[in-house]
Formats: C-alpha cells, sequence, structure tokens
C-alpha cells in the first residue's frame, strides 16, 4: 500500500465546495475501484489537500489511480469546473 497526494484548488480563489460532499463525492467514485483503501481530505485557505492509501507496487501508480481520480470527478461536477489539480 502506497499513500498519494492530490492537492486541488479553484482558479477564481472561492473555495465554496463542502469537505463533506467532496469526501463522499470521492468515496462513491473510489467504491468502484478497489485499490483505494484509505481516503482524507483535509481543507486549507486555498483548497484541499487529498490523500489516499492505494494497494500498488509503486508511487507512480498510486499517484496516478488518485490523482485520475480526482480530475474525473473536476470534470463530471459543474461545481468543480474552475477547480485544478495543482
Amino acid at each position: 500500500m502506497i499513500a498519494a497526494l492530490a492537492r486541488i484548488a479553484p482558479l477564481d480563489g472561492n473555495r465554496d465546495y463542502p469537505e463533506a460532499e467532496l469526501r463522499s463525492q470521492l468515496w462513491t467514485r473510489a467504491g468502484k475501484d478497489e485499490r483505494i483503501n484509505h481516503l482524507r481530505i483535509r481543507a486549507g485557505p486555498a483548497g484541499f489537500d487529498i490523500i489516499a492509501f492505494v494497494a500498488t507496487d509503486t508511487p507512480s501508480a498510486a499517484h496516478s489511480i488518485l490523482h485520475d481520480l480526482v480530475r474525473n470527478l473536476i470534470v463530471d461536477d459543474p461545481r468543480l469546473r474552475l477547480w485544478r489539480v495543482v
């Protein structure tokens, strides 16, 4: 199991997105891919840090799995259209 980190932030500086809802959305999506075992979100002044423990053998695979999960959520949720992985 490897830890991976993704940081997301809005381009316009408006971090008006509920942390609990972000966690719920990511868990729902992560449930489809059983490689993500733990998922934590930490709110910061400009965005969110998303930390996941991924069942894989390489850090690059863990990083790719988490970042794909986050990018797909950003693409699918219109309220996150101005957010990016930073």
